[in-house]
C-alpha cells in the first residue's frame, strides 16, 4: 500500500502544483525526502521509466496507447532528472500556448 500512497501523493503533487515548475518542484522534493542518496526504488523507477519510452515508442505507431506509454515513462524519469524536469516544464507551457492560441483562433473565425 505505500507505493500506491506514494504515486498519490506525487500525482497530488504535479497536479496541484503551479504550471511551468511542477516537474522541477517534484524533483526537488523527492531529492530532499531521500537526502540526495541512490535508492533501489529510484533505480526501479528509472527502470521502469525507461522500458515504458521504449515499448511506447515501439507500439506508438499502433492504434493505441503506445504514445500515452512513452509520455508517462518520460514523467516517471522527469522525476528523478532536473534537466528532464526543466525541459518537461518548458513543454507544459508551450502547448499551453499553442492550445490557447488554437482555442482564441477558433472563437475568433466563429464569430466572423
Amino acid at each position: 500500500m505505500s507505493i500506491l500512497r506514494t504515486i498519490i501523493d506525487d500525482y497530488r503533487t504535479l497536479r496541484n502544483d503551479c504550471p511551468g515548475r511542477r516537474f522541477r518542484n517534484s524533483v526537488d522534493k523527492r531529492r530532499g525526502e531521500r537526502g540526495g542518496r541512490i535508492s533501489v526504488g529510484r533505480v526501479f523507477g528509472f527502470a521502469v521509466g525507461l522500458t515504458l519510452i521504449v515499448v511506447g515508442l515501439g507500439v506508438g505507431w499502433l492504434p493505441g496507447p503506445g504514445g500515452f506509454l512513452a509520455i508517462v515513462g518520460l514523467a516517471m524519469i522527469a522525476i528523478e532528472i532536473p534537466i528532464i524536469a526543466d525541459t518537461l516544464d518548458r513543454l507544459e507551457l508551450l502547448c499551453r500556448r499553442i492550445i490557447r492560441s488554437v482555442k482564441h483562433f477558433f472563437r475568433w473565425n466563429r464569430s466572423a
